[in-house]
């Protein structure tokens, strides 16, 4: 689990505390993703098969939450520091025909930042809150 979602490393970002929104998984957007070769030999990426990203989606947040997820008893919001990695998770929930997800973004301010900025002792970290 990357350690600035647990809170354990400093967040980057000058300004915001490191942690996570209460409640949330880390789901890394590379775990949807393969490198594949061309005929030419040079490389790009795809989605992997949709066995493999429910496999991994089962991992991080285990059988039942998963089924709930598919069956659409239980929504999912993808989000992330700048936006970019959220549209590639929401994608592949799309491409799963997950019927609750949404992509949580703002046009001047990415997702997790506002998030962050609006909450900034109530995120789930062992930090201190934003001074």
């Amino acid at each position: 689990m990357p350690q600035r979602f647990t809170g354990k490393d400093p967040e980057p970002r000058p300004g915001l505390s490191s942690g996570h929104i209460p409640n949330s998984f880390s789901l890394p957007f590379n775990l949807f993703l393969r490198r594949q070769k061309a005929k030419n030999g040079e490389e790009y990426t795809v989605f992997r098969p949709a066995s493999e990203i429910k496999e991994e989606i089962e991992k991080s947040v285990g059988p039942a939450e998963f089924a709930k997820i598919l069956n659409g008893e239980r929504s999912v919001i993808t989000s992330c520091g700048s936006g970019m990695t959220a549209g590639v998770l929401w994608l592949g929930l799309q491409l799963l025909g997950v019927k609750n997800v949404a992509l949580y973004d703002e046009v001047s301010f990415a997702s997790q930042q506002t998030w962050l900025f609006t909450h900034p002792t109530s995120h789930d970290s062992p930090g201190q809150g934003m001074q």
